[in-house]
């Protein structure tokens, strides 16, 4: 992907959040929906919108709402138009200050936990710019292998096609035959 420049304009001032939270809704027009196809390298965005709630928790904030967007990408099979909906839970944590660096070897083993909870991401400013968050989702989101429904893969066995083809089963032919 490109480097980000803000196309949803989703910048929302972080100090001094009320408990209850505060709101921020985006619904991306025409222009908005051709530079997210274009940062996502897909072929259409037809619609966009999101709407979150960004509560204050302590060291930093909780963001909680959903997204819905509908795209369009050409099947990996018969590259016809293949229409996606989604709709996706957004919840992720933010705390102020930077991201911690990673102190181990590089030769050291990780453990990661896929089923855990997400890490938080970091913010160091009173305005956080919610595109990247957003972006990222949908991102996340898309199906890598679009096809349309009854659409199959078809095999085709090279192995097969080889040795019928091959000059040795040529010969074997002719020796069987006689």
């Amino acid at each position: 992907m490109s480097q980000l420049v803000p196309i949803l304009n989703a910048i929302m001032r972080v100090d001094n959040l009320p408990d209850e939270g505060r709101s921020l809704k985006v619904m991306a027009d025409k222009k908005q929906l051709e530079k997210i196809a274009n940062y996502l390298q897909i072929e259409e965005v037809r619609e966009f919108s999101a709407e979150i709630n960004v509560s204050p928790i302590k060291d930093g904030f909780i963001v909680r709402g959903k997204m819905q967007a509908t795209i369009m990408q050409p099947s990996v099979i018969s590259l016809a138009p293949v229409i996606q909906q989604i709709e996706e839970k957004l919840e992720r944590i933010f705390l102020f200050g930077q991201e911690p660096e990673f102190k181990e070897s590089a030769e050291s083993e990780i453990f990661i936990d896929l089923e855990g909870d997400d890490l938080p991401d970091y913010y160091n400013d009173v305005e956080v710019d919610f595109d990247g968050f957003f972006l990222e989702n949908l991102a996340l989101a898309i199906d890598p292998f679009p096809k349309n429904s009854g659409e199959k893969f078809e095999f085709i066995n090279e192995d097969e096609d080889k040795e019928k083809n091959s000059p040795f089963s040529k010969l074997r032919d002719l020796k069987f035959n006689q």
